[in-house]
């Protein structure tokens, strides 16, 4: 368990924010650690800039080191911005091929002094949903990291009707070197990324992500980034923030339902510290059949790596009494029993978080039509696995005492 013994360094142990009786399986209202400071690097030279353009902008490919790229396991191989492997050694469906090429969750990382930060995009579909804006869609948003903390500075402005567009991003009249993430879109694809900073200034790789190893999460359209506001908003993204961890984005947006080639794809995927599966929403009555083979195959490569198990939240329509409520809450007690049982049988890594909890109350209130989450849900979402997270370095640190 070195990742765990890791995280038990980085975020500390503070009896106030966890109770004796707080468990995984029952979570309630945050009360979020604040993030661990970022890691200290070894300032590198500065790069020799390129001939600036007549604003005097230099562009630079997203692919050039030293610019820290995370979110596509299989870009070294294959040099495009896809989720999975172009030519997969195992038979992937078409739906899950094409949604692969949707950029959820991808992170771009890096340091400068520019006072400016532009990005010039080429995508691959023209944006149009009709329940989620152009900005989540198709759009990359900043965050600017101020004393450990990432703030958001501003999303790309472009036409709707177009594949190409350059948006300004960040704008000031101070040089000072800050390091700067740029949220990839989340229901779109990408073929080409430049980012353009002023002529003369520096570029450094960005610091090392505090959370030892990676957080793979596997689900549906709500994991996918379905229909948030803005790249910044999808949960996965969230708690990147919050916990300094480098995430894989593997929502399929319809097509999360439990595929075993999906587990294994995961097990190609190097350096796992946590895995999420979030995938009822798509498998609905079949997660019985799939879950228990799907852990099954995780384990054979990560067999300490914790995993979290969410069940689906709960829709709009899903009012007590009704079908659909009996449904969700089947699912729910058949997910949360199958991780009790793998637990007697010695598997004490793997955690239930109960999805139907997590919106609150009003989590009618939650989504833009029913099902899918807004920023709230999206934030309620984030906010819960945070917790769920922390509560199993809790665990360790209790272990170890």
């Amino acid at each position: 368990m070195k990742i765990i013994h890791c995280l038990i360094l980085i975020l500390g142990f503070n009896p106030m924010v966890f109770s004796q009786e707080s468990t995984v399986d029952a979570v309630t209202s945050p009360n979020i650690m604040p993030p661990p400071p970022a890691s200290s690097l070894k300032a590198k030279e500065e790069l020799a800039l390129k001939k600036p353009d007549k604003d005097g902008i230099v562009w630079f490919d997203a692919q050039e080191e030293p610019f820290g790229l995370v979110g596509f396991e299989w870009i070294k191989q294959d040099s495009v911005y896809i989720r999975l492997p172009v030519n997969p050694k195992m038979e992937i469906r078409t739906g899950i091929r094409e949604l692969a090429n949707m950029t959820a969750g991808g992170q771009i990382r890096f340091k400068t002094d520019s006072r400016r930060v532009l990005v010039k995009v080429e995508l691959m579909n023209k944006s149009g949903m009709y329940h989620m804006p152009a900005t989540g869609q198709s759009g990359f948003d900043i965050y600017m990291e101020d004393e450990g903390i990432q703030r958001f500075l501003a999303t790309s402005r472009f036409p709707h009707d177009t594949i190409a567009y350059q948006a300004e991003l960040y704008n000031t009249d101070e040089s000072r070197l800050r390091t700067f993430t740029l949220n990839f879109p989340l229901y779109n694809g990408v073929n080409s990324l430049k980012i353009g900073l002023d002529y003369k200034s520096g570029i450094q790789a960005p610091p090392p992500f505090s959370f030892p190893g990676k957080v793979v999460i596997y689900g549906t359209s709500i994991t996918q980034g379905g229909c948030v506001s803005r790249p910044g908003m999808v949960y996965s993204n969230i708690i990147s923030r919050k916990l300094d961890a480098q995430f894989v984005n593997l929502g399929f947006s319809g097509n999360g339902r439990g595929e075993l080639a999906l587990a294994h794809l995961i097990n190609q995927i190097s350096d796992v510290g946590f895995i999420i599966l979030d995938y009822e929403g798509n498998a609905n009555k079949t997660i019985v059949n799939s879950l228990d083979p799907f852990v099954g195959i995780l384990r054979k490569e990560q067999p300490d790596t914790p995993i979290i198990i969410m069940s689906k939240i709960r829709y709009a329509s899903e009012i007590e009494g009704s079908e659909a409520y009996e449904l969700l809450m089947s699912n729910r007690d058949f997910q949360k029993k199958l991780v009790n049982e793998k637990k007697a049988q010695g598997d004490n890594n793997i955690y239930f978080l109960d999805g139907s909890k997590v919106l609150g109350n009003d989590y009618y209130e939650c989504t833009v039509d029913g099902g899918h989450i807004s920023d709230l849900g999206s934030k309620r979402i984030a906010d819960a696995f945070i917790v769920a997270i922390q509560e199993i370095v809790h665990k360790e640190v209790r272990k170890a005492q």
